[in-house]
């Protein structure tokens, strides 16, 4: 299953060479795709048409278009060392991983495709742990600076 078509490569009025088949590239961007979340979700996504969910399955037809198409330019440059043309595709192909990269680590969320078990989003940042019943800081303040000096009585011999 792929996530766009055809129709949504992104490579404007280039001649596409006869031997380069664009379905079998969108199809291969796709395989490409689940090789990446496929550890987190269940591939392929599907998600339902809901308003939800529509930005998760704009994000997967994009990734997948600008994956296909900048693999399809690399192949239709290669022969003709067209530099311009490569560095379109390289930002296309870039664009397209570093999306994938943030969704297999968590950043992205895919709506409310099905994530597999164990791979929930855990707390990455510090975290706090004290199994003290009370704060050693607040028993610092409390207990030392803040705690009345005693006083001792002390008894005066007459000189």
């Amino acid at each position: 299953m792929t996530y766009c078509g055809t129709d949504d490569l992104l490579v404007g009025s280039i001649p596409i060479p006869d031997y380069l088949n664009p379905e079998k590239v969108v199809s291969d961007a796709a395989d490409e795709i689940d090789t990446y979340i496929g550890f987190r979700y269940t591939t392929p996504v599907v998600l339902a048409e809901t308003a939800e969910n529509r930005p998760a399955i704009l994000l997967l037809k994009r990734i997948n278009s600008h994956l296909a198409s900048g693999r399809l330019l690399m192949e239709a440059a290669a022969s003709s060392e067209n530099v311009e043309l490569n560095a379109y595709a390289k930002r296309l192909v870039d664009e397209a991983l570093a999306a994938l990269i943030a969704i297999r680590d968590g950043e992205i969320i895919l709506g409310d495709a099905p994530i597999l078990p164990g791979t929930e989003a855990s707390a990455t940042g510090p975290m706090q742990y004290n199994k003290d019943s009370r704060s050693m800081v607040d028993a610092f303040y409390d207990d030392i600076v803040w705690a009345p000096i005693p006083t001792v009585p002390v008894q005066v011999w007459p000189i």
